[in-house]
Order: structure tokens, then sequence, then C-alpha cells
């Protein structure tokens, strides 16, 4: 049976975050979606963490845009694993599960959009990804390169401004950080055919509230805990 819901970074509590075994975990426990986060190598490699730095997650420092791919793939995560490519990751979830890009800091890496929609159309997987940002310029760009890639601004506190943007852009999606939402914004998105996105939901309380409006699409670290609690 499949789970409605996205895996926000993988399977975070289980496995290091945005690693291949944190996705494949995500895949085989059944859910529909899975989110990631995007930078850009110095060679202009899209690549997937979190952090525009190593620092916190592997054994060396600085950023990434500072390195090479194969300069990237010597340093480890949790002494075993590799910082993995968008495309090794796409290779995995292709056919599986939908897959949620998030655009880090784009500013720094110029060019990323047409990588990202190039790797996308690569796999043919217009219709199994979307792609959030908090840089809503950036997704502008794509959508500028692309009319089918789908979209999703992403937003800590929701304003009507948002709504004209998803119009503007014709996005998909909307995602919106929990502690932000109010049952008009849920009615607002349902009127407009949005998929609202909301994160992240970890504690039962939060999820049963959230349950309560089928059309929202919940992000979670606890997969094993949301899992339980759609299955019972």
């Amino acid at each position: 049976m499949t789970i409605r819901g996205i895996a926000h970074r993988g399977y975070p509590v289980n496995y290091p975050e945005n690693t291949l075994s944190s996705f494949q975990a995500a895949i085989d426990l059944g859910f529909s979606h899975m989110e990631l986060d995007v930078h850009m190598s110095k060679d202009g490699i899209p690549v997937v963490m979190h952090d525009h730095t190593i620092d916190r997650m592997t054994n060396g420092t600085g950023e990434i845009r500072q390195y090479t791919l194969e300069e990237l793939k010597q340093f480890t995560i949790h002494s075993e694993e590799k910082i993995p490519t968008l495309e090794e990751v796409l290779a995995i979830a292709k056919d599986r599960i939908i897959v949620s890009i998030e655009l880090k800091k784009p500013k720094l890496y110029p060019g990323i959009e047409q990588k990202i929609y190039d790797i996308i159309r690569k796999f043919e997987m217009e219709d199994q990804v979307y792609v959030i940002s908090f840089n809503h310029d950036s997704l502008l760009k794509l959508r500028a390169i692309s009319d089918e890639i789908q979209l999703g601004p992403l937003v800590n506190k929701v304003r009507p401004s948002h709504f004209r943007l998803i119009k503007k852009m014709n996005a998909r999606y909307f995602a919106v950080n929990c502690k932000a939402i109010k049952e008009k914004h849920i009615k607002k998105c349902e009127s407009m055919g949005v998929q609202l996105v909301v994160w992240t939901v970890n504690t039962i309380e939060q999820m049963k509230s959230f349950k309560a409006y089928p059309s929202i699409l919940i992000t979670t670290d606890e997969l094993e805990r949301y899992k339980a609690l759609s299955l019972g």
C-alpha cells in the first residue's frame, strides 16, 4: 500500500539525511513522495545536500561550490556514504516515488535552473518531479525554461501575494511551514486546484490535525510513526 506523504530528506530519523540509503528507505516504506535539497558543485553538477557547506554532514569542510564532483566524492557521510548527485537519486526514484526538489540558495549557482531541468528531462520524469524554493525568482526562471515543469513556491508565512504568484508561474504546488497554515489557506488551495504541502510534521498530534484535511500533503521526518497512523 502506498502511504500518501512526503519523506523529508528521505528517512532522516534512521538514516543520514539526503543519502541514497535514506531515500531507499522511504521508497521501501511505500511513501508516495520524498523531498531532497540541491546545490551545485564547482564543475556544475547538481548534488544532494541540505546545507551549502559540507561541514555538518561529512568529514570535510567548506562550501559545495568550492569542490568538483570528484573532490566531493572523496568525503564521507557517517564514515561510509557519499554525497549523491541528483542523477543518482532520480535513478533510484524513477517510476517508484514522486520527488520534490528544493532548490537551495540558487543565487550561489548561476545556471542551476537549466541544469536541474535538463536532468529531469533526461530521466523523462517531468510528471514525477516538482521543484520548490524560497527563491521565487528562480522558480520563474524555471517556468521560462519549460511550460511542463511542475513548480511550487516555498514560504514560511502565507500572504495574498503568494496566490497571485502561484497563478503567475502556473504552480501546481504550494509548500508552507505547518505553523502558518489556516483553514482559509486550505480552502483557497482546494478552490485553485493547487496541492498544498505542509512541513515538517513530526508529532502524532500534528499528524492527526492535518490528516483531518485529506487534500493536504504532509511532510515528515518520522516515517514509521506517520505510516502507523495512516494505516491505523
